[in-house]
């Protein structure tokens, strides 16, 4: 039980401490004061006139009475906890206490069962002197291979003696059960921002990716899974960029909401970790027929040549019909008439078929060879034409160097099949040139030998 200050008392010993600062002061002021004078202006008791008239005395007095008066204040404006209430939060501690042996004890029992979960529990007490969030983050791993198992038994498989540790694991815990308790009230966003805002970053994985992936779609036709990667990219400053699994996930998800523009701003803001299979799917998304003018493809190229994929990025351009680009970008880096002719068979036409002859210097026998083996007859018939009319055909024959397995008579009855007797005749009269030529060094080599 409390005592307590009768409201009186403390009425008079404040109105004595407000008449001994008056006291003071007047002492200080006057240099005589008679005994009547003295008693006049104090209610003071058990005190000498020659007390009331020290000074210094006076001064210590009034010290004392000054932190009494401030320890009254404050012990009128304390709360105060009575007994039953007390007792009411120990029972709420012990209970908890309690709960919690019994789930240590259901965990134990079920890691005796499972081997697997054995084997985790002792990867975990194995970890020590690591920082929580690496545990956390081998122990997501650990559960691909170990099974289905709830996130918050990681947080209560994690034992230590260490205080510290041990407050973060259940800072952890409490963080997890909030999330689930948002994810089941269906409030997506909020448990996203919860999730992506964890301490350390520590449910930035993606095993809460997955569990996103998993929601079904809120009010407005959004998906939840939409959301979370949203606001994983959101708050990429604060954090760190996602590996390149949940980068995927990240742009696989804004392609499903057509979400385009969110993609080119994190591959602006390096927000990505980016590499092949994130370039190939932006490339798949593209659905044009012909020429590629969509953003899409654009992005695509943009990945392919910050991953320094030169061969997607020379088929990124020709797909965009920026063809002379893509030849320089050939040379520059060094890429071979192989590739080249991959990137004909991939995307025939007559320019790039053109282009990799008179531009690219390849020898007209492979690439008519190209577009015959892939039944591209009109563009076969096209460039022929093409270099004829620009009084070029006769200089790429003769410079041609091809192996002598092409077919060169194949070619010329493929042109009278399909009406071109002129270009039949001109590549016929080299097939005798080049034959008759070809005669003449060889008997001249036996002449010599």
């Amino acid at each position: 039980a409390l005592d307590f200050i009768p409201k009186q008392w403390y009425q008079r010993r404040v109105r004595a401490i407000e008449s001994m600062k008056e006291l003071v002061a007047d002492i200080s002021a006057q240099s005589l004061l008679t005994e009547e004078d003295v008693f006049k202006n104090t209610v003071l008791d058990n005190m000498s006139l020659e007390q009331m008239t020290n000074v210094n005395l006076l001064s210590r007095e009034l010290g004392k009475l000054d932190q009494s008066h401030q320890a009254m204040l404050e012990q009128q404006s304390s709360e105060f906890v009575m007994r039953d209430r007390f007792e009411e939060v120990r029972g709420l501690l012990l209970q908890k206490e309690e709960m919690k042996e019994e789930r240590q004890e259901k965990i134990l029992e079920l890691h005796q069962e499972n081997p697997a979960l054995k084997q985790l529990l002792e990867s975990l007490q194995s970890s020590e002197g690591l920082p929580f969030d690496e545990i956390l983050e081998n122990a997501e791993r650990a559960m691909k291979t170990v099974g289905s198992i709830n996130k918050s038994q990681v947080v209560d498989l994690y034992d230590d003696e260490d205080p510290a540790k041990e407050k973060e694991a259940e800072v952890a815990l409490a963080y997890i059960e909030y999330l689930d308790e948002l994810l089941r009230d269906g409030n997506f966003h909020p448990a996203a921002v919860h999730a992506a805002n964890s301490p350390n970053g520590f449910l930035r994985t993606m095993a809460t990716i997955e569990e996103f992936k998993t929601l079904s779609q809120g009010e407005g036709g959004v998906s939840p899974f939409f959301v979370y990667c949203n606001i994983l990219m959101e708050t990429v400053p604060q954090y760190s960029i996602p590996p390149e699994d949940q980068s995927f996930e990240c742009v696989d998800a804004a392609l499903k909401e057509n979400r385009l523009d969110l993609i080119a701003q994190w591959i602006a803001n390096n927000y990505l970790t980016l590499h092949r299979p994130i370039a190939d799917a932006l490339l798949a998304n593209c659905q044009c027929r012909g020429r590629c003018d969509c953003e899409s493809g654009t992005l695509a190229l943009a990945v392919y040549r910050n991953i320094k994929d030169h061969d997607m990025s020379i088929h990124c351009l020709a797909r965009q019909g920026a063809l002379y680009r893509a030849i320089h970008y050939a040379k520059t880096h060094q890429i071979g008439s192989e590739k080249l002719l991959e990137l004909l068979k991939d995307i025939p036409s007559t320019d790039l078929a053109a282009l990799l002859v008179l531009e690219e210097g390849l020898n007209i026998g492979e690439v008519l060879t190209c577009l015959q083996e892939n039944h591209n007859d009109n563009i076969f018939i096209s460039l022929l034409k093409v270099l004829d009319e620009s009084n070029d055909l006769k200089a790429v024959l003769l410079n041609d160097s091809s192996p002598e397995e092409i077919q060169w008579s194949e070619f010329v009855d493929l042109c009278v099949e399909l009406g071109e007797k002129d270009i039949a005749e001109e590549l016929q009269g080299f097939i005798i040139c080049a034959d008759a030529l070809y005669k003449a060094v060889d008997s001249l080599s036996s002449t010599t030998e």
